[in-house]
């Protein structure tokens, strides 16, 4: 089943339109770790210094290089536009570039214009990418320059291979960007996903592993490649004042603590857990998302045909086999350390997309109807119990249109290859149009509650390090300060005179006293008998619950 350019450049417009949509919003799928990068950037933007970075939590400050702090400082013009859509924007910029690679490389592959466009929409609607490429985390770039080394190497094949510096410079620059991104370790799968490389095509030259040749002509560019990442990578120690901290709590604490991370025995942890080998290998699919059977279908139509496939194909998978690989060592194993190889899953996948059997496709669209139902009968449910203010208007043609796009291709079998990912775009759009619903104004604390905690202190309950951060957006010119979440009935004890607290009570419970004023919040972590009752039509008192600004 083919798909025509029309249909591929539709389909990648929406996906733009699907990661747009409630950017800035505080509900979007995200990470724990945000909000303590995000704590970073105000606190050093603060200072008025690009280093050394400053945090309100003593312990966690040097945890990641300034890359991406440097780019929150620049995008909030530092700390004067504070908003998540400020801090999360480059992150946008980085994930559209990295679909852009993506695009190219498989038109490269293919001769086909219309492949790479479709290689971007795949890529766009794993669901990975969508979880780790909006928010404001080092994923975006480390992906896009890690992505980019490998990019370099293969749309310039054999030229890049045959080079002994210039190539090796600029991927060598692109190493260190991916390294001061994210971590000096970058280093072993990139210049193993390098070596593995320049194997291949020294083997596809001369029928065999030459390794004098291998030694002799790539081992020289590869050194330059290393020395001038780790250069660029150490730029930090060379302009940060206290570059011992650096050392101790960045190279010690946060990179060689993650090989063992605690567990007490290593094969135990590779072998049963959420962290075992076997979890690892079905991050995969995980990644993918409702893409997850096509992926799947992929891999069997790319061994079926693999005589055929092409040297840039080929690449790709060893690419994606090495990075597997060599996070395979760490006991704390995370399919987020295979992001990096899904611009060139999505690829090989735009480029066997043709042969995928209608029902791998079927199941994606049957996915993404699920999704779609279910946000259907969410919003049916809080109009019944809320009343119709509760959602904005514009949810409704969104909603409709997101079903119309899962109906189409389950009526029309023939759309099926056209209509899988759309399928996907329009269940991120339904999904992100209700949860925005519930963001400021109709989620916020109105103004009289935003004028008491201006320059006043306001205790926070939270769950995760640095999670009260996000009430910076909710209570803009309030001192927030994070307390445990298990006092969050009745808050700190330890309160001084004339500060604030924000205390959460269930959705229908009545004010506590010295209330100022509330805001609906959503519940998580939802037991298996919260969640039949909210199927069963006791939405409200199960999904939402009430955080009350209380002066103590």
């Amino acid at each position: 089943m083919q798909v025509s350019p029309r249909a591929a450049a539709a389909t990648l417009a929406l996906a733009v339109l699907a990661y747009a949509h409630g950017l800035g919003s505080l509900h979007i799928p995200a990470n724990g770790d945000e909000m303590i990068y995000a704590q970073i950037v105000r606190a050093t933007a603060a200072s008025g210094q690009w280093l050394p970075l400053r945090s309100d939590m003593p312990d966690m400050v040097n945890t990641k290089p300034p890359f991406i702090f440097w780019q929150g400082i620049l995008s909030t013009e530092w700390g004067r536009h504070w908003s998540l859509l400020a801090l999360r924007w480059p992150s946008l910029a980085w994930t559209f570039a990295t679909a852009a690679l993506a695009a190219l490389l498989a038109w490269r592959a293919s001769g086909r214009a219309h492949v790479g466009l479709l290689a971007a929409a795949i890529y766009l609607a794993f669901f990975s990418t969508y979880r780790y490429g909006r928010p404001f985390l080092t994923n975006p770039p480390e992906t896009f320059w890690m992505f980019g080394c490998f990019f370099i190497m293969a749309w310039w094949r054999p030229r890049s291979f045959a080079s002994r510096f210039v190539v090796p410079t600029v991927v060598g620059l692109c190493a260190g960007l991916a390294l001061f991104a994210k971590s000096f370790a970058q280093l072993v799968p990139i210049g193993a996903g390098l070596v593995a490389w320049h194997l291949h095509e020294v083997r596809r030259r001369d029928g065999g592993p030459d390794w004098r040749r291998l030694v002799l002509r790539s081992a020289p560019g590869l050194a330059w490649t290393a020395l001038l990442a780790l250069a660029v990578f150490g730029l930090w120690f060379a302009l940060d004042p206290d570059p011992a901290a650096i050392w101790r709590e960045f190279v010690v604490g946060e990179n060689f603590g993650k090989i063992k991370a605690g567990r007490a025995s290593y094969l135990r942890a590779a072998l049963w857990g959420r962290m075992s080998i076997w979890g690892y290998g079905l991050s995969w699919f995980l990644n993918a998302g409702l893409l997850a059977l096509p992926l799947l279908g992929t891999l069997i139509r790319a061994w079926q045909h693999r005589r055929e496939a092409t040297a840039i194909e080929r690449l790709l998978w060893i690419w994606a086999a090495v990075l597997f690989a060599v996070f395979l060592v760490p006991t704390q194993r995370s399919g987020r350390y295979l992001l990096e190889a899904m611009p060139g899953i999505a690829v090989v996948m735009a480029l066997h997309w043709h042969r995928l059997l209608p029902s791998a496709l079927l199941t994606t669209v049957g996915g993404a109807g699920v999704v779609v139902g279910c946000v259907a009968w969410i919003s049916t449910l809080l109009v019944r119990d809320l009343g119709a203010g509760m959602l904005p208007w514009t949810h409704w043609p969104i909603l409709a249109s997101a079903a119309g796009l899962v109906v189409l291709p389950l009526i029309a079998r023939q759309r099926l290859a056209a209509g899988a990912l759309p399928a996907v775009c329009a269940a991120f759009l339904a999904v992100s149009s209700l949860l925005s619903a519930f963001d400021p104004p109709r989620g916020g604390y109105p103004s009289a509650a935003l004028v008491a905690a201006h320059g006043r202190v306001v205790h926070v309950p939270q769950n995760f390090r640095a999670a009260a951060e996000r009430h910076t957006f909710l209570l803009p010119g309030a001192v927030i300060r994070g307390y445990p979440e298990h006092d969050h009935i009745h808050g700190p004890a330890d309160v001084n005179a004339g500060e604030l607290v924000v205390v959460v009570r269930p959705f229908a419970a009545a004010a506590p006293e010295g209330a100022i004023a509330s805001r609906i919040e959503l519940t998580s972590r939802h037991t298996a008998r919260q969640l039949f009752e909210m199927v069963a039509g006791r939405l409200a008192e199960q999904l939402f619950c009430r955080e009350w600004l209380v002066k103590k």
